[in-house]
């Protein structure tokens, strides 16, 4: 890390000759600044466009069909009940309504009808996280299966939508919800209701042209469920999907049928139960591990899944893949895998469900490359615990993170695999104790991730991005290769194409943004600065070099910090409130 960078808002040209200083790469923030609060990059293609998220959109719709504006406590509170009621909703409000409904006040009478039900029917569903396509100054919004709604004069809004991979013909894949719509119901003492539902948990899509395209489960039961992670060049997409269900799950799910099993509920709402029941609606950030726990305690049975599509979006063939393991005669579990990228050899990596150590019952995930019907598990859990695979590129080297204890605490450690050679290694990172993560390799061997620079035992550690090099085994921090003047700290390389343009999120001090776009203010009227996620594109400078930042004379401490607790996005990492909630 730079230590004699400049705090944001100073320019190193008030300090010296511009001219005289020098990088290696130079950071493009996306123009996404006045899409939502924070936001995050994804992938890239070597045409240089992007696919990148925003974590809480600017301006949501507010239905005010759903609010009770006889609320004495909401008109107590509101600065214009009145016009609020119709539909004019000045910035004011709208903070206070948007923070009354994404805080799920079912104790509060705001809301028409009341619910006793922790996850309120009645109340309307306002999604976190969009996904936009970028090209240079172009930014498209990807709305993956959200619908128009009236009542909105608009999109609903309800739907999360994660772009996770994008190809070099512009075909993008991601994940979503299904929306949220509403439907009227009569119930037995004759009140006219309306409940929100969906039509499933989430989805793969494929976008071509604008033009959503479902990316199907193997077994739709429910809706079933099915993500969509990476494309290749030939329309081969990498993921999972549920393949069955646990044994009577379709007889509960026929009980939704039976009007007196069901009680005074609509069908469809019996349904919305059912999934979220079973899945657990934890509307919380992105976390993106398959999580170590008891194959079997899933309603949906997952698998990974290579689907391969035509160039005009048409489906012609979906592939369950396998895994790592061989249970034994008489062992019924069923065991998980999941597909996180593919090169254009049709190769995926990802991870599988494997016995540790050959125990028979300790069930583990380990990182595993899917060729054909083949699994191949390749680090040992004698020294590693858990991985996974992230990432390959068109040589068919493998990059992702293995887990072990260091210093009596668990930590990641990055790892390159040449799965055409067998060569298994894990280069060294920031320091020993460092955890550290490989997201993303393109075909000349650089690699791009994060870890821990701070030394620190005991509580949370800073992260920065970095470079490696396979062909030098060169490892460097990412901020070593920017100006000195540059006010932002990249916190996470995500993804590199061949042209060596880096997609990475960043964190700047700056102004807070609320809700309604505009500034944030404390109670005096003062601007709000704080650490702010962004997503950038680092571009290559011909013929640069590392910038010494030690030859300036006058030096302020740079605020941005690492704020990689924002991350959560995994995305990605974005992974988030998607990927926890579908326990990813």
């Amino acid at each position: 890390m730079k230590m004699n960078r400049l705090a944001s808002g100073l320019t190193l040209c008030a300090l010296t000759i511009c001219s005289a200083q020098a990088a290696k790469y130079t950071v493009v923030e996306l123009p996404l600044r006045d899409k939502g609060i924070n936001s995050y990059a994804r992938a890239i293609n070597d045409r240089g466009e992007v696919a990148a998220s925003i974590a809480n959109p600017f301006n949501p719709p507010i239905d005010v069909d759903l609010i009770n504006f006889e609320s004495e406590a909401l008109i107590n509170t509101l600065t214009d009940a009145d016009g609020a009621s119709v539909g004019n909703i000045n910035d004011d409000d709208l903070l206070i309504l948007y923070s009354f409904i994404t805080s799920d006040a079912t104790t509060t009478n705001i809301f028409y009808p009341q619910s006793n039900d922790s996850t309120n029917p009645f109340l309307q569903q306002i999604a976190t996280v969009q996904s936009y396509v970028l090209e240079n100054t172009e930014v498209e919004e990807k709305i993956g299966f959200d619908v128009i709604e009236q009542d909105l004069q608009g999109l609903t809004k309800s739907a999360d939508t994660l772009a996770t991979g994008i190809n070099n013909f512009s075909a993008i894949v991601g994940f979503g919800e299904a929306p949220f719509q509403k439907i009227n119901y009569r119930n037995e003492n004759g009140l006219n209701l309306k409940y929100h539902v969906q039509d499933f948990l989430v989805r793969g899509f494929m976008d071509i042209n604008g033009v959503t395209i479902e990316v199907p489960p193997i077994e739709d039961l429910l809706g079933g469920i099915s993500v969509a992670n990476d494309i290749n060049d030939s329309f081969e997409v990498a993921g999972y999907g549920s393949v069955d269900v646990i044994d009577g799950f379709d007889d509960v799910v026929d009980l939704c049928d039976d009007k007196e099993a069901r009680g005074d509920i609509p069908q469809e709402y019996c349904l919305r139960q059912l999934r979220d029941e079973y899945q657990g609606r934890v509307r919380s950030k992105l976390a993106n591990s398959l999580g170590n726990r008891d194959p079997v305690d899933e309603t949906f049975l997952r698998r990974a899944i290579i689907w391969e599509f035509s160039s005009s979006g048409e489906l012609l063939n979906s592939r369950e893949l396998g895994t790592i393991l061989e249970p034994a005669p008489g062992d019924t579990r069923f065991y998980e895998s999941r597909a996180n990228a593919i090169n254009n050899n049709g190769i995926a990596v990802g991870v599988s469900n494997d016995f540790y150590q050959d125990s028979q019952t300790v069930v583990i995930n380990k990182a595993a490359v899917f060729d054909g019907d083949d699994v191949h598990g390749f680090i040992s859990d004698e020294e590693y615990l858990e991985s996974t695979a992230l990432d390959i590129n068109d040589n068919d080297v493998v990059v992702g993170y293995a887990n072990k204890i260091i210093t009596s605490a668990t930590r990641n450690k990055f790892f390159v695999y040449d799965y055409r050679g067998d060569v298994l290694s894990f280069p060294d990172d920031f320091f020993e104790s460092s955890s550290s993560i490989a997201r993303g390799i393109n075909n000349n061997g650089l690699v791009v991730g994060e870890g821990e620079v701070d030394t620190d035992l005991i509580g949370s550690r800073r992260k920065e991005a970095f470079l490696y090099d396979i062909n030098t085994e060169e490892f460097t921090n990412i901020n070593d290769l920017l100006s000195c003047d540059t006010p932002y700290t990249i916190v996470q390389g995500i993804d590199i194409n061949d042209n060596d343009e880096i997609t990475a999120t960043a964190v700047i001090y700056r102004e807070r943004t609320a809700i309604n776009g505009e500034l944030a203010l404390d109670a005096r009227g003062n601007t709000i600065f704080q650490n702010m996620s962004v997503a950038v594109k680092l571009v290559p400078i011909p013929g640069g070099s590392i910038d010494d930042c030690h030859l300036i004379k006058e030096t302020v401490e740079r605020k941005g910090g690492s704020l990689y607790y924002l991350l959560g996005l995994a995305l990605f990492v974005f992974g988030g409130r998607l990927r926890q909630k579908f326990k990813a």
